[in-house]
């Protein structure tokens, strides 16, 4: 039994500067842009989609923000997990360095060539995120009634029989109005042995008794097909279950306003 968890900095393969660095000519930047797609195919051929799937979506952002606004998108966010989020709040805008005449010609030539390209990438890994997002089933096993409540547990078991169990908490974002963010908590892995699921937690979980946490919902996730866990399952098992929070909440409403 385990309920460690190494913390570190995720560094992201290409800054959303790139188009900047160095000389601004649009042939060199199509082989950087190659490079950072051969780069990202190392991770997306293991199914490996966070957070990847963040930083490209992050690139095309900045693309649409260069090409509307001549203003790079960017983060100074640093991310620790791999389900970690990236907010709008997170997001920062700066003006691009001042171009000399014959450097604008470039400049609109690599905005013209990357941005489609940068598109079609993205479209290729929305295309694997949903493969394993299909395949993901989520049942609420205990305290269905409060799935709206903002902490809850859920676990996953893998063909190997090794049980994992996490806590979700959801926070208002500071200062933010409108925001979120969900923080995961691993308090269990490994053999469940003739322990419930709901003893586990009662056992590991260290606010427990004090936070009456046995009126949490208790979540099942279950995948049909074998995907890497904390770089692909867990990242996309947090996203499901706070969809299906979502959305029953938006049912509840819907139903007391028709009543």
């Amino acid at each position: 039994m385990s309920t460690k968890k190494t913390k570190k900095n995720f560094d992201f393969i290409m800054d959303t500067d790139w188009l900047f660095n160095g000389i601004l000519d649009a042939e060199q930047k199509q082989y950087v842009l190659l490079d950072y797609f051969q780069k990202l195919n190392k991770y997306f051929e293991e199914m490996k989609i966070y957070p990847m799937f963040i930083e490209l979506s992050l690139h095309l952002g900045n693309i649409q923000t260069l090409i509307n606004t001549n203003k790079i998108l960017y983060t100074e966010k640093k991310f620790t997990t791999n389900d970690d989020e990236l907010l709008l709040s997170d997001l920062k805008v700066k003006d691009i360095p001042v171009l000399a005449t014959e450097e604008v010609d470039e400049y609109k030539k690599i905005l013209k060539n990357s941005q489609p390209q940068l598109f079609d990438y993205f479209n290729f890994a929305k295309s694997l995120w949903s493969v394993v997002y299909e395949s993901i089933d989520i049942k609420v096993r205990k305290n269905k009634l409060n799935i709206k409540s903002k902490v809850g547990f859920f676990y996953y078991q893998n063909d190997d029989e090794v049980l994992y169990i996490w806590q979700y908490t959801t926070k208002k974002v500071y200062k933010v109005e409108n925001q979120t963010k969900t923080h995961l908590k691993q308090i269990f892995e490994g053999d469940k042995g003739d322990l419930t699921v709901e003893e586990i937690i009662s056992t590991f979980s260290k606010t427990y008794e004090k936070n009456g946490e046995k009126l949490c919902p208790i979540i099942e996730v279950k995948c049909s097909n074998i995907f890497p866990l904390k770089e692909t399952l867990l990242p996309i098992f947090k996203r499901k279950i706070l969809s299906y929070i979502n959305q029953t909440r938006e049912t509840k409403i819907i139903h007391k306003t028709l009543s």
